[in-house]
C-alpha cells in the first residue's frame, strides 16, 4: 500500500492524473469497502428488524389487542404456552407455529426468559388475536407486553 500511496501523492504534486496501475487499485479498494460495509448490513438487519416488530405489528392479526389479567404457564400439547384469564375458564393459546412470521416475536423475550416447566407467570397481558373468540375453542394470541408480573413455582399455583 505504501506505493499506491506515493504513486497518487506524486501524481497529485505534478498536476496531472494517476496512472491505470494507481486508478485500478483505488478502484479495487473502493469495491472491498463497499462489499464489506454492504455485508455488515445485511448481517445485522435480520436480528434488529425482529427485535423492533412487536406483536402488536404482526401482519396476521385479526383484532385489535386487549388486556387480560392471567396466568402464563408451559404445558403439554400445542400450543405449549398458554394463558388462563382469571376468573374464568378461558384458556389464551400463545401461537407458535401455525403464526410464526419471520421478524415478529409472538411473545417477548423477557417473559420467554422468565418462563418454564417449573413457574407460572402472573400478571396483566396485553394480547393480540389471531383468531377469533369462539365458545368451545382455544383462541390463538400472542404477547405484546405484560406488567406487574409475579412469578410463582407451579407447586404454589395448584397448575
Amino acid at each position: 500500500m505504501p506505493y499506491i500511496e506515493e504513486d497518487l501523492q506524486h501524481s497529485f504534486a505534478l498536476n496531472r492524473r494517476p496512472g491505470p496501475e494507481s486508478l485500478l487499485a483505488r478502484l479495487t479498494i473502493l469495491a472491498i469497502m463497499l462489499l464489506i460495509a454492504g455485508g455488515k448490513t445485511r448481517a445485522q438487519s435480520p436480528a434488529s428488524e425482529a427485535k423492533d416488530k412487536s406483536c402488536r405489528a404482526h401482519p396476521l392479526l385479526v383484532g385489535r389487542c386487549f388486556t387480560v389479567r392471567g396466568r402464563l404457564s408451559i404445558y403439554n400439547g400445542a400450543p405449549a404456552r398458554r394463558l388462563w384469564r382469571i376468573g374464568t375458564k378461558r384458556v389464551l393459546g400463545i401461537s407458535e407455529q401455525r403464526f410464526s412470521v419471520a421478524g415478529y416475536r409472538n411473545i417477548p423475550e423477557d417473559i420467554e426468559n422468565r418462563l418454564n416447566q417449573d413457574v407460572a407467570l402472573f400478571g396483566d397481558f396485553v394480547v393480540c388475536p389471531f383468531t377469533r373468540s369462539k365458545p368451545g375453542e382455544m383462541q390463538l394470541v400472542c404477547i405484546n407486553e405484560a406488567r406487574n408480573l409475579v412469578v410463582k413455582k407451579r407447586e404454589e399455583t395448584g397448575k
